[in-house]
């Protein structure tokens, strides 16, 4: 059964252009969540433009990067690879470990 009823739909084709701001209110309107509506257009294929992607301000850094700067840290950059397991954690706990470590 579907959350969309025929009145609903012919509701999204009326509007020419959807957007994410668009979609929300629709949402929000009709008691759905806005990843519905905008899957819904899609499926209709009614023109749906998403929201740009900001993109963080800092350069992006790896975490294989982060790893060497803790091998670095200790003493260890010759053997580095030894901590190659480290690559598998979370960016925030190596970051925050790098940042405990005498530099």
């Amino acid at each position: 059964m579907s959350a969309y009823t025929d009145k609903m739909v012919n509701e999204l084709k009326a509007v020419d252009s959807w957007n994410y701001d668009l979609a929300s209110d629709y949402a929000a309107l009709h008691g759905l969540s806005v990843r519905s509506v905008i899957s819904k257009l899609k499926n209709l294929d009614i023109d749906y433009t998403p929201k740009p992607v900001v993109k963080s301000a800092s350069p992006r850094i790896r975490k294989a990067d982060i790893v060497v700067q803790i091998a670095e840290a200790l003493g260890m950059a010759d053997n580095a690879e030894a901590l190659a397991g480290l690559e598998k954690a979370d960016a925030r706990s190596l970051t925050a470990v790098l940042k405990q470590l005498p530099c």
